[in-house]
C-alpha cells in the first residue's frame, strides 16, 4: 500500500495546516435523525442531488472512488443532447469551489493501483487550481491506495458527516446518463463502454449509517497516512468480520409509518482493516440471507451475475418456494473479458434461463431520426446497478457486483484449476446497505415501502409504465407482464421499416456473443437502411474487450 500526499495549500506531513491540529474527527457532526434512504436512479439524478450536498457543505466532504476522473461532468438531466454545453458541472470543480467558499476539508481516496490510478492527473489538476486561487479557507487531500490485484471498489461520499452517498458509477465521462438513455449522446464519450447509453442506481442515506461509513472511510484513509493517525477511528468493523451489524435508527412515532432498518455491510480483503485481519464478506452474507428468506419475488438488477454461492442460492430459492418468481436484468455484452462466459455459463448450469418462473432480460435504446425519413437508431443499454430485491421487502445496493471479487474471491468464478488457485481470496473493497422496510401491525402505524417504492421506480422506468400500474401484484405474477412486453418490443423491432415502437428497454436475453447476434436469436433480421445497430463489436472485439484494462472491476 503507498499514500498519496495531499494536494492543498500549505499542509504539514499529517495532512493538517502548519500550526493546527489535524481534523480527522468528524463524529461530532453525525446527530441527523434517520429517513429512509433515497434511491437515486440513473447517474444525471445521481450526480445533480450529490452536487447539492456538495454546494451546502461546511465543513467536510470525503471520497472513496475507484477512479475520478478530473474532467468528469454531469449535465442537468432535462438539458438536450443537442446543447451538451449546457447544464454542466466539472465535479472537480464542484470541490474546488466548496474549499474556495468555506473552511471544507476534503478528502479523496483513490483506487491507485497498476490496472487503474487516477491519483496523480487529479492531483495535479487540484495543484494547479488552487495554486492560482491561494489563499483559500479550505483543503483539498488525494490519497492513493495500491493493493494490486485488489482495488478499492466502493464509492462514497459523505457530506459534513450528515449525509452520505453510495454511488454505483466512478467519475468518468462515459459513466454519466439521464432515465431517457438516448441511443447516441455527445455527453458519453466512448472511451470506456462503447458509448453506450448507461442505466445506474445509487442512494443517499442520513443519521446513524452515515456514522458508519463515517468511521469506514476513517480506516481506510489512517491506512494511507505517513505516519498513524492518532484519532482513527477505533471501531469501524468489529472485530469478528463476520458478524453483521445493524445501524441504530429511530422509532417511528404513533402514526407514522414503521421505519426501514438499514445497515451497511462490507467486503474486504484480508491484512486490510486493523480489525478485520481475515477480511470481510458481509455482502455476500447478506445477499445470502436476503435470497433465503424470499417467497414471491426476487429482482435482480446487476452489471454481472457470475458468483455461484448466489446463483445456487437464486436457483435453489425457486426449488424451495413453489410461488416465487425470479426477474433477472443483466448486460448480454459485459465491459470485461471473460464475464460474458462466466455469466451464461452459470445461467446455463443453474437452468435459471429455462425455469418456467425465472425471466433474464436485457436493455436496448430505440429513437427515430426524423431527418433520415423515420429511420431509427437501437443501442444496447448498459446495466451498471448492483441492486438486489426481495418480496418488496427487503433491498441492498451499493458497489458490489455478483462476482467473486466483490463478495467473497475472484478464484471462484474461473474454471482453471491455476486460476482459480491464484485468484483464491482475491477481493475488493466494497460497501452496501441493506435496507429492510418496517413491518406494518403496530398501533397506528403502516409499514414503509421503501423498497417497493424502488422497484416501481425501476420497472415503470424499463417497461415504460405508470407507477401506479405497479403496485400490487398481479393474480398470476409480474413475469407475465415483463415477458409480454418484452416480446411486443420484438415485435415492434420487426415490424415494417425493422424499426417499430419500442415501449421501455426490455428485450428478452440471449447468450450469444455480439448485439448482431443476439438480435438475430430473437428472429429478427434487421434492415441496416432503416435501422443503425450502433453498437456491433466483432467476434475479436468481444474476446479482448476494447479498454478492458481501464475498466477492469469497475
Amino acid at each position: 500500500m503507498r499514500e498519496n500526499l495531499a494536494v492543498t495549500r500549505v499542509l504539514d506531513s499529517s495532512g493538517s495546516r502548519a500550526g493546527q491540529p489535524a481534523r480527522s474527527d468528524f463524529s461530532n457532526a453525525v446527530g441527523v435523525a434517520e429517513s429512509a434512504p433515497e434511491w437515486l436512479i440513473d447517474n444525471a439524478e445521481a450526480y445533480d442531488r450529490m452536487l447539492q450536498a456538495i454546494a451546502s457543505a461546511r465543513r467536510s466532504v470525503c471520497m472513496t472512488q475507484l477512479a475520478f476522473d478530473a474532467d468528469c461532468v454531469a449535465y442537468t438531466g432535462d438539458v438536450s443532447a443537442d446543447s451538451p454545453a449546457a447544464g454542466k458541472t466539472v465535479l472537480a470543480e464542484s470541490l474546488v469551489a466548496a474549499v474556495v467558499r468555506a473552511p471544507v476539508d476534503v478528502r479523496i481516496l483513490l483506487n491507485a493501483t497498476l490496472l487503474l490510478d487516477t491519483t496523480r492527473p487529479l492531483r495535479r489538476f487540484f495543484a494547479e487550481r488552487l495554486r492560482a486561487l491561494s489563499p483559500i479557507p479550505g483543503t483539498v487531500r488525494v490519497r492513493g491506495i495500491s493493493r494490486f490485484p485488489q482495488l478499492l471498489h466502493a464509492k462514497m461520499v459523505i457530506v459534513d458527516g450528515k449525509e452520505a452517498f453510495l454511488l454505483g458509477s466512478p467519475f468518468a465521462n462515459g459513466y454519466w446518463d439521464d432515465s431517457r438513455h438516448v441511443p447516441v449522446d455527445p455527453r458519453r464519450p466512448a472511451r470506456e463502454l462503447g458509448g453506450r447509453p448507461l442505466h445506474d442506481v445509487s442512494l443517499r442515506v442520513t443519521g446513524w449509517p452515515v456514522a458508519d461509513l463515517q468511521r469506514v472511510f476513517t480506516e481506510m484513509w489512517s491506512l494511507t497516512a505517513p505516519r498513524p493517525v492518532p484519532d482513527a477511528a477505533p471501531d469501524s468493523i468489529g472485530a469478528d468480520a463476520d458478524e453483521l451489524t445493524m445501524c441504530p435508527r429511530r422509532a417511528g412515532g404513533p402514526g407514522e409509518p414503521a421505519p426501514p432498518s438499514v445497515r451497511i455491510v462490507c467486503t474486504a480483503p484480508a491484512r486490510l482493516l486493523p480489525r478485520a485481519r481475515r477480511g470481510a464478506t458481509q455482502i455476500l452474507d447478506a445477499l445470502l440471507e436476503g435470497i433465503a428468506g424470499a417467497r414471491t419475488l426476487i429482482y435482480v438488477e446487476h452489471q454481472y451475475l457470475s458468483a455461484r454461492p448466489v446463483v445456487s442460492a437464486l436457483a435453489e430459492a425457486l426449488w424451495r418456494e413453489p410461488d416465487l418468481e425470479l426477474i433477472a436484468v443483466l448486460n448480454q455484452n459485459p465491459d470485461v473479458t471473460a464475464y460474458q462466459q462466466w455469466q451464461n455459463a452459470r445461467l446455463a448450469e443453474s437452468g435459471l434461463l429455462e425455469h418456467p418462473r425465472a425471466g433474464v432480460f436485457a436493455l436496448w435504446s430505440l429513437a427515430r431520426d426524423a431527418r433520415r425519413g423515420g429511420a431509427a437508431t437501437l443501442n444496447q443499454v448498459f446495466v451498471h446497478s448492483k441492486v438486489v430485491v426481495v418480496d418488496d421487502l427487503w433491498a441492498t445496493g451499493g458497489s458490489a457486483n455478483l462476482d467473486g471479487v466483490s463478495l467473497h474471491s475472484y478464484g471462484d468464478d474461473f474454471t482453471g484449476r491455476a486460476a482459480r488457485r491464484i485468484f483464491r481470496d482475491v477481493r475488493n473493497f466494497d460497501v452496501n446497505v441493506v435496507v429492510r422496510d418496517g413491518a406494518a401491525g403496530a398501533a397506528g402505524r403502516s409499514g414503509s415501502r421503501t423498497v417497493a417504492d424502488l422497484r416501481a421506480r425501476l420497472w415503470s422506468e424499463h417497461l415504460g409504465v405508470p407507477l401506479a400500474s405497479l403496485t400490487e401484484r398481479p393474480p398470476d405474477g409480474w413475469l407475465p407482464r415483463w415477458r409480454a412486453r418484452a416480446a411486443a418490443n420484438v415485435e415492434a423491432l420487426g415490424g415494417p421499416g425493422a424499426a417499430g415502437e419500442m415501449r421501455g428497454f426490455v428485450l428478452p436475453y440471449s447468450v450469444q456473443r455480439t448485439p448482431a447476434l443476439q438480435l438475430t436469436d430473437l428472429g429478427l433480421q434487421i434492415d441496416p437502411a432503416r435501422l443503425d445497430l450502433r453498437f456491433n463489436p466483432g467476434w475479436l472485439e468481444v474476446q479482448l474487450s476494447p479498454n478492458w484494462v481501464r475498466n477492469m472491476f469497475i
